[in-house]
C-alpha cells in the first residue's frame, strides 16, 4: 500500500504542475507513464480534470448572476484569447453568488480527491470488493474502458491555454449566452460541434514545446485520411500506389523549398532504411533557410505580381514576408498587417501590398483582397449583382467602404529632406460611399462586412476594424480560404475548381474536411508551417502520379471534383524552374558569387515570361506554359549554356573529372537533373553514344572528349525533357 500511496501522491504533484503550466518534459513523460499504466490512475485524472474545469469557470465567470445571465453588457465582445483572464472582483450580490459557487466548487473538489484517493489507493471497483470481502463476479459483463484520444503515445487532455480546465471525454463546455469560451457556438445547430477531433487538437497546446508539433500531426492526419479514403470508397475508386522515394523526395522538395532537391540529398535520402524518413526529411525542409525564401517568392507574386507596380518597393516587401515566415508568425498576424499596414513603403513592408493596388477608388484593392485573403471573386459586383448567387453590388462597395480613408502620397524623407518616398496613410474621411447602379441610380453604402457594419465615422479607422472583422471567429473565411490555397499549392488541385473562388455557388470537393481542417487550422494560432507538415504527412501526398483504369475518373481537368487518388502532375513555376537549373547544374558561381547578383540575374530571367495589363484589377499574364520562345530558351538559352560549358567549375564539369565509372558517372547526371537513378535503357543509350563517338576519336587520344560530349548531350536531354520540367 505504501507504493500505491506514493503513487498516488506522485500522481497529484504531477498534475498540478500539468494545470499550473510549470511541468518539464521528464516529469510530463512520468505523467504520460502513470496514466497509461493505471486504468484507476486514468479515472483519477478525468475527474481532477473535470472538478478543476468546474472550479476554474466557478471563479471565473464573476459576471454572470446565479441564473446564468450576463450582467456584462460588453462580455460578449471580450477577444476568445481573453475568455480566461480573470476579472476584477465582483461586489455584493454578485460577489456573494460567485463566493458561494466557488466554496462548493473547492469543497467538491476536496472530496473527489478524498474518494479518488479511496479508489486508486484500493485498487479500482474489484479490489475493494475483495478487500470487503465480496468476491469479484468473474461473470458480470465487463464494461468497456471508456476510450482516450492519445497523441503521440499520450493521453489527451484538453487543459490548454486558451480552455484551462476542460476535461478530456464527452464535456460539455461553459456556455456564456450560447456561447462557448472561445467565441464560437456549442451547439450542433452552428455547424462546428465540439467534438473529439477539437478536444485532441486543444490537448496539444498543453505539451512541451518539443513534442506538441508531433502530437498534434498524430491527431490530425489520420482524420485528413480517413476523409480522403471515404471519398474513394464512395466513387468506387482504388487510389494510386504509394510512390517511389525518388519521386516523392522531388515532389516535396519543389513543393516546400521551391527547387529540385541536389543529387547528395537524393542519395542520402534513397539509401536511408528509417521507416520515418520522408516525416524527418518534411521537417527538415520546413526549417530550411529556402523554405522562407520559397513563400516569400509565392506571396510577393500573389501580392503584387511578378512586374514591380510604380511606388511599390519589392525589397521591402519580401523583407516583410521573410521576416514574417522565418518566425513563423500566425497568419492572421500577416493578413491583418496587410490590410491595415501604414507608413512608408521602404520601412514597412506591409504597405506595398495596398500602395500597388489602391488606384481607381480602391477598386483593385478591394477586389484583390477579397480574393488574395478571402477567396471571393467579388470584382463582377462592382457594377451589378453576382449572376451565380446571392452577392449584390452593395455588398462589393460596402467592402470597398473599408478602403476609401485610403490615401497614397510621398513625403520627404527624415534623413535626407531632398529625397522623397512614398507613404501609405489614413485621411479622416467618414460618411458613405456612393456607387452607380445599371439603372443610373446612385446609392450609398456604408461599410460592413458579413453583415457586420462599421462606424462610418471620420474618427474610425475602418482599415483596422476591417482586419479584426477578417481574422476573428472560430472559422473565418480568410483561414478557410488558405487552406484551400495551400491544399492546391500541394496537390494541384484545390477543394474547390478555382481556388480563389469559393463562392456560395461553387462545389466543394471534401466539404467536412475542408471544414474541420479550417477549424483546427485556427487552433493552431494559424501556424503556417503546421499546416505544411499536416498536407505533406498525408497518405494521398504520398501517392504516384501515375494512374490506371481503377482511378481514370479521377481527373479535375475534365470538370469532375478531385477525389486526390493520386498526386495530380503540375508544372514548375517560373521561379522554381530558375533554381532547379541552377541546382542541377552547380551554375550558381556563372551568375556571381554575391546573392545580390544572382537575385538580378533571376529578376532578369523571369521578367522575359511576364506581361501586364491595364485593367481595372492590375491583372498581369505569366507567359511560362510551353510556348516555342520558351522552348527555344530552355535549349539555347544562355543559363543551359553556362551550364553545360566544360571550361566552368559546373556540376558537369566535376561529374566528368570524378574518379568513377561510366555507369557512375551517368547515374550522378540522371540523380541530378531527375531526382533518380537511370534507367537500364537510359545507361546503355549513354555508353553506346560514347563508343560511337570514341570510335572515331581514338587515334586522336580524344576519348575523354567523347566521355564528356556524351554525357552532357545526356545532361542536356534530362534538362529539357517533360520530365524535369514538370512536378509529379
Amino acid at each position: 500500500m505504501s507504493n500505491r500511496l506514493e503513487q498516488y501522491r506522485r500522481l497529484v504533484e504531477l498534475i498540478e504542475r500539468q494545470l499550473e503550466q510549470c511541468i518539464t518534459t521528464d516529469e510530463f513523460a512520468q505523467l504520460e507513464d502513470l496514466i497509461r499504466s493505471d486504468a484507476d490512475a486514468r479515472t483519477f485524472y478525468r475527474e481532477y480534470l473535470d472538478l478543476h474545469g468546474m472550479l476554474h469557470w466557478g471563479t471565473a465567470l464573476t459576471d454572470q448572476s446565479d441564473d446564468g445571465a450576463a450582467l456584462d453588457e460588453n462580455a460578449a465582445s471580450v477577444p476568445p484569447d481573453h475568455a480566461n483572464l480573470v476579472r476584477p472582483a465582483a461586489t455584493g450580490a454578485n460577489s456573494t453568488a460567485a463566493q458561494r459557487r466557488s466554496i462548493t466548487a473547492i469543497v467538491a473538489l476536496c472530496a473527489a480527491v478524498v474518494v479518488g484517493a479511496a479508489i486508486f489507493l484500493a485498487g479500482g471497483p474489484d479490489e475493494q470488493n475483495q478487500l470487503a470481502g465480496v468476491p469479484a463476479d468473474p461473470t458480470a459483463p465487463q464494461q468497456p474502458e471508456e476510450a482516450q484520444p492519445e497523441l503521440n503515445g499520450v493521453v489527451a487532455e484538453a487543459d490548454s491555454n486558451r480552455d484551462r480546465g476542460m476535461a478530456n471525454g464527452p464535456v460539455k463546455l461553459p456556455l456564456r449566452n450560447g456561447r462557448d469560451a472561445r467565441g464560437g457556438s456549442a451547439t450542433p445547430e452552428s455547424g462546428t460541434p465540439i467534438t473529439e477531433n477539437t478536444l485532441v487538437a486543444r490537448a496539444a497546446d498543453k505539451l512541451p514545446a518539443d513534442r506538441r508539433v508531433e502530437s498534434g500531426t498524430q491527431a490530425i492526419v489520420p482524420f485528413i485520411n480517413e476523409q480522403i479514403q471515404q471519398g474513394w470508397r464512395d466513387a468506387e475508386v482504388v487510389a494510386s500506389p504509394r510512390s517511389s522515394d525518388s519521386e516523392w523526395i522531388r515532389r516535396v522538395t519543389l513543393d516546400i523549398v521551391g527547387h529540385i532537391p541536389t543529387a547528395e540529398r537524393v542519395s542520402e535520402f534513397l539509401a536511408d532504411k528509417r521507416e520515418n524518413k520522408r516525416e524527418l526529411l518534411i521537417d527538415e525542409l520546413i526549417d530550411d533557410e529556402d523554405y522562407v525564401r520559397n513563400w516569400s517568392t509565392i506571396w510577393t507574386n500573389l501580392l503584387i505580381g511578378r512586374s514591380n507596380p510604380r511606388g511599390v518597393s519589392r525589397d521591402s516587401l519580401q523583407k516583410f514576408l521573410r521576416d514574417s515566415f522565418a518566425e513563423n508568425r500566425g497568419w492572421n498576424e500577416v493578413v491583418a498587417e496587410f490590410i491595415s499596414a501604414e507608413g512608408s513603403a521602404d520601412e514597412n513592408g506591409a504597405t506595398n501590398f495596398l500602395i500597388a493596388h489602391v488606384n481607381n477608388e480602391a477598386v483593385p484593392a478591394t477586389a484583390i483582397t477579397a480574393k488574395l485573403f478571402l477567396g471571393l471573386q467579388i470584382q463582377c459586383t462592382q457594377c451589378h449583382n453576382h449572376p451565380f448567387n446571392d452577392k449584390t453590388q452593395d455588398e462589393f462597395w460596402a467592402f470597398n467602404s473599408f478602403f476609401q480613408q485610403v490615401d497614397v502620397k510621398r513625403a520627404p524623407m527624415a534623413d535626407n529632406p531632398e529625397l522623397r518616398q512614398v507613404v501609405l496613410t489614413d485621411r479622416p474621411e467618414g460618411g458613405p460611399t456612393f456607387y452607380e447602379t445599371r439603372s443610373g441610380l446612385m446609392k450609398a453604402a456604408f461599410p460592413r462586412f458579413e453583415a457586420r457594419s462599421v462606424d462610418e465615422s471620420e474618427t474610425v479607422n475602418r482599415r483596422d476594424e476591417l482586419a479584426v472583422l477578417v481574422t476573428s471567429g472560430e472559422a473565418p473565411q480568410m483561414a478557410r480560404a488558405f487552406v484551400n490555397r495551400m491544399w492546391q499549392h500541394f496537390f494541384g488541385v484545390g477543394f474547390t475548381p478555382v481556388v480563389d473562388d469559393m463562392g456560395p455557388h461553387v462545389a466543394v470537393s471534401h466539404p467536412e474536411l475542408l471544414d474541420s481542417l479550417t477549424r483546427e487550422f485556427v487552433r493552431s494560432c494559424y501556424d503556417v508551417r503546421q499546416l505544411v507538415r499536416w498536407i505533406c504527412r498525408t497518405d494521398a501526398y504520398s501517392l504516384t502520379s501515375r494512374f490506371g483504369e481503377s482511378n481514370a475518373v479521377d481527373d479535375p481537368s475534365t470538370g469532375e471534383l478531385p477525389l486526390f487518388s493520386r498526386v495530380y502532375v503540375k508544372p514548375m513555376t517560373v521561379e522554381q524552374l530558375f533554381d532547379s537549373l541552377l541546382i542541377a547544374t552547380g551554375a550558381r558561381e556563372a551568375f556571381g558569387s554575391d546573392w545580390a547578383s544572382v537575385e538580378k540575374r533571376r529578376q532578369d530571367w523571369l521578367q522575359q515570361f511576364v506581361m501586364a495589363w491595364d485593367t481595372d484589377e492590375n491583372d498581369e499574364a505569366d507567359l511560362f506554359d510551353g510556348t516555342i520562345p520558351q522552348a527555344l530558351m530552355l535549349m539555347n538559352g544562355e543559363l543551359i549554356q553556362l551550364s553545360l560549358e566544360s571550361d566552368r567549375s559546373t556540376y558537369l564539369d566535376q561529374v566528368v573529372r570524378s574518379r568513377t565509372s561510366e555507369n557512375e558517372k551517368i547515374e550522378a547526371i540522371a540523380l541530378a537533373a531527375l531526382s533518380r537513378p537511370p534507367s537500364k535503357n537510359e545507361t546503355t543509350a549513354v555508353r553506346r553514344l560514347v563508343r560511337e563517338r570514341s570510335a572515331g576519336r581514338v587515334a586522336a587520344g580524344n576519348a575523354a572528349g567523347a566521355l564528356r560530349g556524351s554525357l552532357q548531350d545526356y545532361f542536356w536531354a534530362c534538362l529539357n525533357s517533360n520530365e524535369f520540367i514538370l512536378i509529379h
